[in-house]
């Protein structure tokens, strides 16, 4: 997860159901990585959300559109909290792909 801390967001989904919460970011080789949060028994996850400003930031020296910098992925009580120039997101539930 690492490596992953300080890329470019261009995606935040949940489906409905609230099954996951997948995030994809954008290295500097362009190439995207996913990040996944999920309950490993498939079980609905809870997702609550504090400051949320969703914008489209355009980077000139990287010539990319995103919504921000992921800044953080912690690990908290039942879950995960992930902060981002889009705000703060908590998760509760079990597993994070890539593992913490």
């Amino acid at each position: 997860m690492e490596e992953l801390i300080g890329l470019d967001v261009i995606s935040i989904s949940a489906p409905q159901d609230r099954s996951e919460f997948t995030m994809r970011v954008i290295d500097e080789n362009r190439k995207i990585k996913n990040i996944r949060f999920a309950n490993d028994d498939g079980t609905q996850i809870k997702v609550d959300f504090s400051h949320v400003s969703l914008n489209i930031i355009y980077d000139h020296e990287g010539n990319i559109a995103s919504l921000g910098e992921l800044e953080a992925v912690n690990r908290i009580e039942n879950g995960f909290e992930i902060v981002g120039d889009f705000g703060i997101v908590w998760l509760e539930c079990k597993e994070c792909t890539p593992a913490m």
